[in-house]
């Protein structure tokens, strides 16, 4: 769904006027949502096993049937929890598609609050919470709706996403961005993703803690708190990650050897480099290139 090489996701919705789109995740490893964010809203429904995802600040720990959102702007990632792989329906969609052509007093009480990123949907909503099955029944008539396309779906989805959010502000608190968990804030927020972009230029450096601490203005010790906070992993295995990520690509789109793409991408040592890449894609280097 998302490319891991490049961390701010330009949404490719398939109608330019309808700024929507439904896909069915079946992710082939441990890491099952790259590290992203976007200008969308997004829901993901799980219909099958279990996972960690940080959205934000904050660390969600989903099962089959969990419904999760994503506000706008939040960094994101997540990962499969035991040997089973997990799979779900992300559903994104762009805050206009929501907003009623006629703005007035109701609709900015409703809408645009949101909108605005200065109040925040809750991250997640259980089975056993009592406003599920409304949710989850609406979820999958918009899921329903866009597979089928049948005539007027785009008014269908549109009031369906509506309606949700509506229910969201009758049936839960409304949380500030100051509220947010742990005290994530837009400042902090700034900081990180302006470092995921340094990242992004120069993953094949020679990059140190002290390096990237000083990005974000934060001791060592407070930096590797907040970065395994945000990212479920320390800095080191997102950098590898990371890596192995611009590997892959290397190994499908070139025929440079396996030694040189090693060095490309910033390891130090082949041997190192092939240890982390099946730590990761769970075959070597040179069996995932013979098998595409």
């Amino acid at each position: 769904m998302t490319n891991p090489n490049n961390l701010k996701q330009k949404v490719p919705f398939e109608m330019q006027l309808f700024p929507f789109t439904s896909i069915y995740v079946q992710p082939l490893e441990k890491q099952i949502l790259h590290l992203h964010w976007h200008d969308e809203w997004e829901i993901i429904y799980i219909t099958k096993g279990e996972g960690i995802f940080h959205i934000g600040s904050e660390k969600v720990s989903a099962k089959r049937g969990d419904i999760l959102f994503v506000n706008r702007g939040l960094i994101h990632t997540g990962f499969s929890n035991g040997d089973s792989l997990i799979e779900y329906y992300a559903i994104i969609f762009h805050p206009n598609l929501v907003g009623s052509f006629m703005s007035d007093n109701h609709d900015f009480d409703v809408f645009n609050r949101y909108k605005s990123g200065k109040h925040l949907f809750p991250t997640h909503i259980k089975a056993e919470d009592p406003y599920y099955d409304w949710f989850i029944d609406a979820i999958k008539k918009i899921i329903d709706e866009y597979e089928q396309q049948s005539n007027g779906f785009q008014v269908a989805i549109r009031s369906l996403l509506q309606l949700i959010i509506v229910q969201y502000s009758r049936y839960y608190p409304i949380i500030s961005e100051a509220s947010q968990p742990s005290g994530y804030d837009e400042e902090l927020d700034a900081k990180f993703k302006h470092l995921f972009s340094y990242i992004e230029e120069h993953y094949d450096d020679k990059i140190t803690l002290d390096d990237v601490a000083n990005i974000v203005n934060l001791s060592t010790y407070h930096f590797c708190r907040t970065f395994k906070k945000i990212t479920g992993k320390t800095f080191i295995e997102y950098l590898n990650l990371y890596r192995i990520n611009v590997a892959e690509t290397k190994l499908l789109e070139t025929n440079d050897p396996v030694t040189q793409i090693a060095y490309d991408v910033g390891f130090g040592s082949i041997n190192y480099f092939s240890q982390m890449f099946k730590q990761y894609k769970l075959v070597s280097p040179s069996q995932y290139r013979k098998k595409d």
